[in-house]
């Protein structure tokens, strides 16, 4: 195997290893970190330029999972290189060897490591974009042959990915125990409506994808919304919160009014406004729903029609992504949007709390104020590679 490897002189780590960052220049290490803070930068980039001037690297190095089992080194398009990270075959080698055992969890999970690589031979900002976005495309096109999958990172990222901790005391079981009660106690229909708005935001937090996660967390807001204003029983405790339907008459002289107003200067236009605005779409709908739930909190609505970020509001980034117009192989969309997720989870959980308040007048469940997050040490930067005693093989680092 080793004949066939490309050549990694131009890489940092050797080949299926996580080196620790070693750097005693002060002036590379400050252009480093520059570039670490760079916000105009995806964090791939950013990474990519951190261990470039850190290291001299004249590649990325990055780490790739896959349900799909490459058995050799692969070359992709656009120069990416794939070395598998464990062994082809376990037959004939130690059971206690370390990389046996990494190997045996792969399988068992079917998620196995890859060593990626592809070289950066100009180092603009352009041209970095350009080798960044070119992971995604050779890794997206796996998914043509099979159910197959692949997620990667940066190998030495400029901030740890370490999660988030949390705690639960008593009150907080004791909330939940009574939540649970309560919608036990409801018909079959009410009582689906709202657990399957609690599993759209359950299932969302969960995800990493940034996209599917925000859609998600809308999901939860919309399934419910859409529940009470269609579907609800007028004996269902939540039927207090459909709105009024509009009279026809109100409808028809909303559409005159409109046409006249818009159909001489932009017909397109008056067509648009006279559909959005007085024809009950699903728009419209959604908002008078939501400004009725939450009419002692503006923010929340505010948040999601109004507030603007980069000219998108949390519905107009909706949108994008439910009808396809997000670049999901743009790191720097991705990044956008997943900047934007604390805000939309944030107002799906007040949407649902809000909703079983006015309905059910449960109260608010108590939220966790703090959370510990572990952060590891083999990202940061020694000055001599003796002082990170830990393994290198990035199947052992990743496996675990």
């Amino acid at each position: 195997m080793e004949s066939q490897l490309p050549d990694g002189s131009q890489k940092y780590s050797p080949w299926c290893h996580r080196r620790p960052l070693v750097c005693a220049d002060t002036d590379r290490c400050n252009r480093a970190f520059l570039f670490s803070a760079r916000r105009d930068l995806s964090s791939s980039e950013r990474a990519a330029f951190y261990l470039h001037e850190l290291t001299g690297c004249a590649g990325f190095e990055f780490v790739a999972f896959s349900n799909i089992r490459l058995r050799d080194l692969t070359r992709l398009p656009n120069g990416v290189v794939l070395l598998p990270c464990f062994y082809s075959s376990i037959e004939g080698h130690d059971a206690n060897d370390p990389l046996v055992v990494s190997t045996i969890k792969m399988e068992e999970k079917a998620r196995y490591i890859y060593d990626g690589w592809i070289p950066i031979t100009s180092w603009d900002e352009r041209n970095v974009g350009i080798a960044i976005q070119a992971i995604d495309e050779a890794l997206s096109v796996f998914c043509m042959t099979a159910r197959v999958s692949f997620e990667w990172k940066p190998k030495y990222p400029v901030a740890s990915d370490g999660r988030s901790t949390y705690e639960l005391g008593e009150r907080h079981l004791r909330d939940l125990a009574k939540l649970s009660q309560t919608l036990d106690a409801l018909e079959e229909a009410d009582r689906t409506a709202i657990y399957r708005s609690l599993a759209w935001l359950s299932q969302g937090i969960r995800l990493d994808e940034p996209a599917a996660r925000f859609l998600f967390s809308f999901l939860a807001i919309e399934s419910l919304a859409t529940y009470i204003e269609e579907t609800v029983e007028n004996s269902s405790p939540l039927v207090v919160l459909k709105q009024k339907q509009t009279e026809d008459s109100e409808r028809d002289q909303c559409i005159k009014d409109t046409l006249a107003q818009w159909l001489d200067d932009d017909p397109k236009k008056a067509v648009e406004r006279a559909y959005f605005d007085c024809v009950t779409s699903i728009t419209k709908k959604l908002k008078l729903h939501l400004k009725n739930i939450f009419t002692l909190d503006t923010e929340s609505y505010d948040i999601l029609f109004k507030h603007e970020v980069d000219g998108k509001t949390l519905y107009d980034i909706r949108h994008y992504i439910a009808h396809g117009g997000v670049n999901t192989l743009s790191e720097l969309q991705r990044e956008q949007i997943r900047h934007r997720i604390w805000d939309v989870e944030r107002v799906a959980c007040k949407y649902i709390q809000s909703v079983l308040q006015k309905t059910l007048h449960i109260s608010s469940i108590t939220p966790i104020t703090k959370a510990s997050v572990f952060l590891g040490v083999q990202d940061s930067v020694g000055s001599q590679e003796g002082m990170y005693r830990g393994p290198t093989h990035m199947a052992i680092i990743y496996s675990q």
